[in-house]
């Protein structure tokens, strides 16, 4: 896989754990449900553009 690639997938965990925790704290969860949320959404975001990237070469 290209270090591109890489740094996207990268990116784009980190933007959706950031925009999950901040959404679910806004809607006035505890932190560490929207810490948890967070980590889900970007495990969930990690795990399919791993998939997808792997099935395009």
């Amino acid at each position: 896989m290209s270090p591109e690639r890489v740094i996207l997938i990268v990116l784009a965990a980190i933007a959706a754990i950031a925009i999950a925790a901040a959404l679910m704290l806004a809607d006035g969860k505890t932190w560490p449900s929207a810490i948890l949320g967070g980590l889900a959404a970007g495990g969930a975001t990690l795990w399919g553009l791993l998939s997808w990237f792997s099935s395009n070469p």
